[in-house]
């Protein structure tokens, strides 16, 4: 009977850890990190030979981005219709959004890295794939439209703005244009 009880209780905690564990999503992969900088030199002259000058620096805040290569992968391996899935998916667009904000990409080659990327993927995961950017897009949509929901206000990661407030939707659509054929 000890022993039953034991074994059930063992059975038990391994679960409940498995189930956590199953619930993260992982993040990892190459970031890089943007820091604009602008410095202004102001020189006033106030009598002959008398000369004032003024330097202002600003700097704004770093914003971490992650590699594309990354944030495909991320999309490619999202587990829709899981526990949890909302907020994972709220996360990688966001880490999306991001990237079209702060990385500064050149669709050359953002195309040429979407290309190998879909050259990796089995025709299943290219279907994968397809679905869970639908998802995905709707979300950063969301983002960039500035509207609230559930999901995002849960979301542990949040996109950052350029310095305006507003995000671009200008730029996020050339880059979903290339990474949605």
């Amino acid at each position: 009977m000890k022993k039953s009880r034991i074994i059930a209780s063992v059975c038990v905690f391994i679960l409940i850890i498995s189930t956590l564990c199953a619930c993260e999503i992982t993040f990892g992969g190459e970031s890089t990190t943007t820091t604009t900088t602008t410095t202004a030199t102001t020189t006033t002259t106030q009598a002959p030979g008398e000369t004032t000058s003024t330097t202002t620096t600003t700097t704004e805040k770093k914003v971490e981005t992650d590699s594309l290569d990354t944030i495909l992968n991320l999309i490619k391996d999202f587990p829709m219709g899981t526990a949890g899935s909302s907020v994972k998916a709220a996360n990688i667009a966001n880490r999306l959004v991001n990237f079209t904000e702060h990385s500064g990409f050149d669709i050359n080659e953002v195309k040429h890295d979407y290309e190998n990327f879909l050259n990796t993927l089995s025709d299943t995961q290219k279907l994968i794939y397809e679905e869970n950017l639908a998802e995905i897009d709707y979300i950063a949509r969301k983002i960039i439209k500035g509207e609230d929901s559930h999901e995002l206000s849960l979301s542990d990661y949040q996109a950052t703005p350029k310095k305006d407030g507003k995000f671009s939707l200008i730029s996020y659509e050339t880059l979903y244009e290339v990474i949605s054929k």
